[in-house]
């Protein structure tokens, strides 16, 4: 897949969320390991707002961040799924419940990781 996103300036492995980077976490294949480790500092760019979109991939990601409709854009999916397993990783030996009521992975990244990287 040849991407029309900017590459990142460095290499994505989000250590301080997966023990030993994204493509040991065991949440993401091959291929889409590889593709957050490659354009993941863009597409975290891209959703907190740090980085503007310049590319037509990029403006569909940032409107699909804001859509309620299904999206059917590979970056927006992934992106989805890595918040996903943020959260599924943060809450993996914990037997204790959510004290901050029924929060989405979206709302859980943004209040917990926000400023990790």
């Amino acid at each position: 897949m040849i991407a029309d996103i900017r590459p990142g300036s460095k290499k994505f492995y989000a250590e301080e969320h997966f023990f030993g980077g994204i493509d040991r976490s065991g949440f993401f294949t091959i291929s889409e390991a590889n593709y957050l480790i490659h354009y993941g500092h863009t597409l975290r760019g891209l959703y907190d707002g740090s980085l503007m979109p310049e590319t037509e991939t990029e403006h569909k990601f940032v409107a699909a961040l804001s859509s309620q409709e299904p999206v059917m854009l590979y970056e927006h999916k992934l992106w989805q799924k890595f918040l996903y397993a943020v959260y599924r990783a943060s809450h993996r030996s914990s037997a204790v419940s959510n004290s901050k009521g029924s929060m989405t992975p979206s709302d859980y990244y943004n209040e917990m990781f926000h400023d990790a990287y």
